[in-house]
């Protein structure tokens, strides 16, 4: 194995994308050298142009079906670089790349339908429980998203705890292993996880293991070259080259481990060690996570491999579908694993976000690294607050990305604040969960922040629950945790730095296109 393989190909592919954005940048400079150094005599005739090719772009823009402060943030960036905004969005948006993306997401869809169908058993016992509950289950069915029973669930309140599990289950695993992680990072966690996989891929365990493309940022090439070479078999979702194309923004944020088609884990977590605290990288890391074992789990399989066979139209599904597991409950108990892909307009996430704030009657709690949100979330969130709900969020205190995700943040807590909700910060570290909580009823946990990324851009995945005993249990958490929070009211927000408050503001404008 050369030196090379040690290294990854950090500089290289990180001078890609920048180079690529820059290019467009240069030609807008370019433009203003030329009318205001060396053509000045044509200066009015050249604004006039760029004033109705901004309008004709602004009006383009509004009548898409985008959310009202991305169409913001868009058309504010073509009147102030137009050359520069336009051609990126020209890129992003009307090439043909994320329409290709969406007709083979589709075309795998319709491969996987016969395999997903909804029982009709499960469907009625859930409108007799709650008829909204039903009806949103009738929308992720719709989505191709059924609602299960006879499937037992376990809740972990920290990234360790769900790992420890995690590594005896896949020492279990006698058929298939399915592993879609967004970040690998050599460590202790991803060292032990290497080491699993390679000895069940020799045993004749299948496994496959797909990864975010970003990860060749960072990730030495031996890693995937000691899996390969045992078995693993390894796919990088979207790899970022010198061509970029115009899903090179949609990234695959989803974590998901499937054993057997019998068990099944999804959360916040990356194959890192930060996350399961061996080393403190902001703080004390909050990380949650389920185990799903039963029926439930067969959705899992189901996303797995409509990403993995993405660019086929081949039909593995019995191949991996052939274990059927069930795990009966006394209690009613009701799982819906769902995804969603930034290809289609459904913004399945932010959906049901909403209409988990939309439907709460006494509280919800809510947990987010991140918050920058859309009008109509921020005004489910306000809305509920007025009408008496005791709404809470939960943000990290320590920021991470040099702390910019945290200032934009920071920049909703006044006007949400005035309306009654309530917004805490973890002082000793890092929350990383993504996790939802309501009425003792109803919970959601995942990979979905509450940011434009997750809601717009990436692929994620999360479960929404209707089991009284987990929201309990769920809540029961999130309460110990918020005795560790610090409540940030609107008097709190004003004593944070004034540099940090403007620069959260100024970066508010442009956050959903980041």
């Amino acid at each position: 194995m050369s030196e090379k393989d040690n290294v990854p190909p950090k500089k290289r592919l990180k001078t890609i994308p920048v180079l690529f954005i820059a290019s467009f940048f240069t030609i807008q400079i370019l433009a203003y050298f030329l009318v205001f150094i060396r053509h000045f005599q044509f200066i009015e005739i050249t604004i006039f142009s760029w004033l109705v090719a901004s309008l004709v772009f602004a009006v383009y823009i509004v009548n898409t079906e985008e959310d009202s402060n991305i169409k913001i943030s868009w058309i504010l960036l073509a009147l102030v670089f137009p050359v520069f905004g336009m051609l990126l969005y020209i890129f992003f948006h009307l090439l043909p790349g994320q329409r290709i993306v969406s007709r083979l997401i589709n075309r795998r869809k319709e491969i996987a339908k016969p395999y997903n169908m909804q029982n009709e058993g499960v469907l009625f016992s859930l409108g007799q429980l709650d008829k909204k509950k039903k009806q949103t289950a009738d929308y992720l069915y719709n989505l191709g998203f059924p609602v299960f029973t006879n499937t037992k669930v376990k809740y972990y309140e920290l990234g360790e705890d769900l790992f420890e599990a995690m590594f005896e289950d896949l020492e279990k695993a006698d058929d298939f292993i399915f592993m879609e992680f967004f970040i690998l990072s050599p460590g202790q966690i991803f060292d032990r996880i290497i080491a699993i996989l390679s000895r069940k891929a020799k045993e004749g365990v299948r496994v496959k293991f797909l990864y975010d493309g970003t990860n060749m940022f960072f990730l030495p090439k031996k890693i995937i070259k000691i899996l390969e070479a045992a078995g693993v078999e390894c796919k990088v979702y979207s790899p970022v080259n010198a061509i970029l194309t115009t899903v090179h923004n949609n990234r695959d944020h989803r974590k998901i481990l499937v054993i057997d088609n019998k068990v099944a884990y999804t959360g916040g977590v990356n194959l890192a060690d930060e996350y399961a605290n061996i080393y403190e990288k902001h703080g004390h890391w909050v990380d949650t996570g389920v185990r799903l074992e039963g029926e439930a789990v067969k959705s899992f399989t189901l996303m797995v491999i409509e990403l993995w066979n993405l660019r086929n139209a081949s039909d593995t599904h019995p191949d991996y579908l052939k274990t059927r597991h069930s795990i009966k409950s006394d209690k009613p108990s009701f799982s819906i694993p769902f995804s969603e892909n930034p290809h289609d307009k459904d913004w399945v996430g932010e959906t049901v976000y909403i209409d988990i704030i939309n439907q709460a009657k006494d509280y919800v709690y809510i947990a987010s690294p991140y918050l920058t949100i859309s009008e109509r979330m921020t005004g489910a969130l306000k809305t509920a607050a007025e009408m008496g709900i005791d709404v809470r969020l939960i943000f990290p205190h320590r920021g991470d990305h040099g702390g910019f995700p945290l200032m934009v943040g920071r920049s909703y807590y006044g006007e949400l604040s005035r309306r009654g909700v309530k917004i805490y910060e973890y002082e000793p570290g890092f929350v990383h969960a993504k996790t939802l909580v309501s009425d003792n009823t109803t919970s959601l946990v995942g990979t979905i922040n509450m940011d434009y990324r997750s809601f717009y851009l990436h692929h994620e995945n999360a479960v929404l629950f209707y089991d009284e005993d987990l929201a309990r249990r769920i809540k029961e958490h999130w309460d110990r945790i918020l005795e560790k929070c610090i409540l940030i009211t609107e008097r709190e927000y004003k004593a944070f730095n004034l540099a940090s408050r403007i620069t959260g503001r100024v970066l508010r404008l442009f956050s959903p296109l980041m």
